[in-house]
């Protein structure tokens, strides 16, 4: 409609409608025809009224040809509209099917982390039970282990009461065998040297050699005793440890033994500056029974030999004491550092039989180890370490 059309039909007070605007198609025509118009035609010919009815009709056409062509604009119009909002909704819909299959494959996703989170908690959970039972049976095991060890320390304390009673017993019985014992052992010996010196003529030689061994045994009886204090001291005597060159200490005590029999040739093989971290006092007494040994074992060997050197053993050091003497049977070898225990007649090697008790002892002091390997007729070794 033009813009003269719609404000005609605007202000025309008859006008079934009154908003029109300028373009807008309402799908009808109004014509407005007075009815003086019609009285007007009542009073014409036929002809005049079937030419007025015709030009009604043209435009009545007119009009209807206009409504239809604006409808088929406003109809591809229309038409253009659906397509495009066809389309929009389809790429609307293809977009929200991606969004969808994102969320399904992200709601998948999500599934699977909670349900290997859950199974992780479950996992980590039953790893936490099984730490906490094992922690429990921990702290219950600790708390038996302290009771245990409370109960073994009022033991020792028990136990070292005893030990100190046991020790002053024994100091008690070695100066009561120091005294005691060793004054009629000396007035056994002493009387019978007298006999022998003032009765001399009046004894035959059986009397003679009677009185002989009552002096040799007594003077063999207090040679054990003198061994068993000193195997008492020695192995009560406190440690006091220090660095010391063994090898001049061995040098030191077979030189002291060459001077006791200077006659003899013994082959003497030291290793030299081998140094040992012990108590020196304590180690010589070991030396001078390990070495004594091999100078006394090896007197029948007509090329006597007494080596002392060094090796290793379980990653430490080791020292060994060696000679080629009479040696002894290896089933025996436990016997050897037995107090009082011999594998030799005491006609054949003197000796009281505490020696080696004394050397095993005093290793063990030191917290280390001794161990023999001997054949007999060919030698002994002793090796040990500290």
């Amino acid at each position: 409609m033009q813009q003269e059309c719609v404000n005609c039909h605007n202000e025309n007070v008859d006008s079934p409608k009154r908003d029109w605007q300028a373009g807008q198609v309402g799908g009808i025509v109004e014509i407005v025809y007075p009815l003086n118009s019609l009285e007007i035609m009542a009073g014409m010919g036929w002809v005049d009224s079937y030419g007025m009815m015709g030009v009604l009709v043209l435009l009545w056409l007119g009009g209807f040809g206009l409504v239809v062509l604006k409808l088929r604009g406003v109809s591809g119009e229309l038409e253009n509209q659906v397509r495009h909002r066809t389309a929009a909704l389809n790429n609307s819909n293809r977009q929200l099917e991606i969004e969808i299959s994102e969320r399904k494959l992200a709601e998948e996703t999500i599934r699977q982390a909670r349900d290997n989170l859950e199974k992780r908690v479950q996992e980590r959970t039953g790893k936490l039970a099984a730490s906490n039972a094992e922690l429990i049976r921990e702290v219950a095991e600790r708390k038996r282990a302290e009771d245990d060890i409370r109960s073994l320390n009022a033991q020792l304390v028990q136990r070292s009461a005893q030990l100190e009673a046991s020790n002053k017993e024994l100091e008690a019985f070695s100066y009561s065998v120091s005294h005691d014992l060793r004054a009629p052992l000396r007035g056994i010996d002493g009387f019978s040297q007298a006999v022998l010196e003032d009765y001399d003529e009046k004894l035959d030689d059986a009397g003679r050699s009677y009185l002989n061994r009552v002096r040799a045994a007594s003077q063999r009886m207090s040679q054990l005793i003198d061994a068993m204090l000193n195997l008492a001291r020695l192995t009560r005597a406190e440690i006091h440890s220090q660095t010391f060159d063994m090898s001049a200490m061995v040098k030191s005590i077979l030189e002291d033994l060459q001077k006791v029999e200077p006659d003899r040739e013994v082959e003497c093989v030291v290793a030299k500056h081998l140094l040992a971290t012990a108590d020196p006092q304590l180690i010589r007494a070991v030396l001078e029974n390990l070495l004594g040994n091999a100078w006394k074992f090896t007197r029948q060997q007509p090329n006597p030999r007494i080596e002392f050197g060094h090796g290793q053993y379980k990653g430490q050091a080791a020292f060994f004491v060696k000679d080629n003497g009479a040696g002894f049977d290896m089933t025996y070898a436990h016997k050897l550092f037995g107090a009082f225990q011999r594998l030799h007649a005491y006609t054949e090697f003197p000796g009281v039989g505490v020696g080696l008790a004394t050397v095993h002892r005093i290793i063990q002091r030191h917290g280390g180890q001794i161990w023999p390997e001997g054949v007999v007729d060919k030698g002994a070794t002793f090796h040990f370490t500290l």
